[in-house]
């Protein structure tokens, strides 16, 4: 009759781990749907976030997909059209703006409109000049100067009256920006 225990017991003992893998096989597939609802939840969540921080993105001022540019880059005339004078490219440069700490710059490119052929000659003729008196103007900027349209169209009529002065008085009828980033 011991034997009969003994035999019955381990055949008990081999039972019960098989009922405890089926118990297990059912956590398992509980598990898997876990599993996969909070995959599912982490990439949700990543699109959000990712869409967020790209509409965001595109609503900062100043950002580089607000900002115009071009490809040219050598320091050229324009053929003139109708109506307007010779056009005199400047190469870009790179500036820190005022107040800044050293945190914000401004990269532009402008174009002079000249009154005349003879102003263009003067202007590449002095060039390093003009450059100087434009990086003086620039840097004195700080972001809240230049962040608006306002703000950048005072900017030209600061440089045109500027330029005045180095050449005559009206020698620069306008300035534009063919590339203006700050960042």
């Amino acid at each position: 009759m011991a034997k009969k225990n003994k035999e019955k017991e381990a055949q008990d003992l081999k039972e019960e781990p098989g009922k405890e893998e089926g118990g297990d096989g059912g956590k398992k597939g509980g598990s898997k749907t876990v599993l996969i609802i909070i995959v599912a939840g982490f990439v949700l969540f990543m699109a959000m976030a990712g869409a967020g921080f790209y509409i965001l993105w595109q609503k900062m001022p100043g950002s580089s997909a607000n900002s115009a540019m071009t490809s040219e880059s050598a320091t050229e005339k324009e053929p003139p059209s109708k109506g307007l004078g010779p056009i005199y490219s400047i190469n870009p440069f790179v500036i820190n703006l005022a107040g800044s700490g050293g945190k914000r710059f401004l990269r532009v490119k402008m174009a002079l409109e000249l009154k005349s052929q003879r102003t263009f000659e003067q202007v590449h003729a002095q060039l390093p000049r003009v450059k100087d008196t434009l990086l003086t103007i620039l840097s004195a900027k700080k972001f809240q100067d230049i962040n608006t349209v306002e703000g950048k169209s005072n900017l030209r009529t600061e440089i045109a009256a500027t330029m005045g002065t180095l050449f005559s008085k009206g020698a620069v009828t306008n300035v534009y920006f063919t590339e203006f980033v700050v960042e």
